[in-house]
């Protein structure tokens, strides 16, 4: 096969090795279970993320396989094109794996593509716009403007605080089903089946805590008056709602559809000038765990971090003098 023949990479499957179009797992001589096992070691998300990467590539006028200065010249290009360096590196992983899975020897290993990659390092701010932390104080702000007594409000009051209080994702937090709760005298505890750093299916759950009795804002009891009114009794626990109020069973709520409406409770709240994102809940919720004494491991419990670097970066400051390590004055 041709190096400059393009071929649709979108499928994993057990194919012929020289069908260079398809991500293709090394299935000779393994067992039923050896197979099963393998192909459960792929997940759809990352399947999909790879498809993507991909065609980007071949788009861009990329060919498969690669040699390294074909993917130097792209990562170049899309470097130029503006794209972010995490992009960028998500692109090279892709590409590296593509090869991984065909047993070709990945050019993203050599060292001009490790070269760029660095090169693109060191001439751009690598460090990741990080979402500002919203705060218990301006989660209060942001629920007082919400009115409840209609469907959309008592959605989002919920979604709201259980995206806080379980330090969600929005892709984690919208894929939640009836079938998910447990439902405890404490609270309630949800069951993770993907989330973004879980790529092997590992069982994940989340335990959000009922507030006492008297409490502003509770997630629990929110989450239940939502039930509730909804008639929501299995599927999905969020779903659309169209404009006059009517709910749409069969429509789960989307991701874009959560910031959208993050945005409009903002805007009413007089908070859109700070920048908050969805990802702020969860960043909020750190935050302010943190300050108010929480241990790591007790925060990890409900973020759900293992990696100790990334899960300090999610503790936001907002006011520079606050918990200050030069707060000690005299003898």
């Amino acid at each position: 096969m041709s190096h400059h023949d393009k071929h649709d990479p979108a499928t994993i499957h057990r194919a012929n090795p020289y069908d260079q179009g398809a991500v293709v797992l090394p299935t000779d001589g393994l067992s039923s279970e050896a197979r099963r096992l393998l192909s459960a070691s792929v997940t759809p998300n990352t399947v999909r993320a790879l498809r993507s990467d991909l065609k980007v590539y071949q788009k861009a006028g990329g060919m498969l396989p690669a040699t390294e200065v074909d993917i130097a010249n792209f990562l170049s290009a899309q470097n130029e094109a503006g794209k972010a360096v995490a992009t960028l590196l998500r692109y090279a992983n892709s590409l590296h794996m593509w090869h991984r899975y065909h047993n070709l020897p990945s050019p993203v290993k050599s060292m001009a593509v490790r070269s760029v990659i660095r090169g693109i390092k060191k001439s751009r701010d690598t460090r990741q716009a990080s979402a500002p932390a919203l705060r218990l104080n301006e989660l209060h702000q942001l629920l007082d403007v919400i009115d409840r007594q209609t469907l959309h409000g008592l959605r989002d009051s919920a979604l709201f605080l259980l995206c806080f209080y379980g330090a969600f994702r929005r892709s984690e937090v919208v894929v939640i089903a009836c079938e998910d709760l447990d439902w405890r005298p404490e609270g309630v505890i949800v069951t993770l089946h993907h989330s973004k750093t879980n790529h092997t299916g590992r069982i994940e759950t989340k335990s959000i805590m009922r507030a006492p009795p008297g409490t502003r804002y509770c997630p629990v009891t929110m989450l239940e008056r939502w039930l509730t009114a909804s008639g929501i009794t299995k599927g999905a626990i969020f779903r659309a709602i169209t404009t006059n109020g009517q709910l749409l069973n069969g429509s789960r709520l989307g991701a874009q559809t959560l910031a959208r409406r993050m945005r409009k409770s903002l805007k009413a709240a007089g908070l859109t000038k700070k920048g908050y994102s969805p990802h702020s809940f969860r960043a909020g919720f750190i935050t302010e765990a943190h300050l108010r004494g929480k241990s790591d491991v007790q925060i990890k419990r409900v973020s759900g971090h293992r990696d100790q670097r990334t899960f300090e970066r999610y503790i936001r400051i907002a006011d520079a003098f606050e918990n200050h390590g030069g707060d000690f004055f005299g003898l």
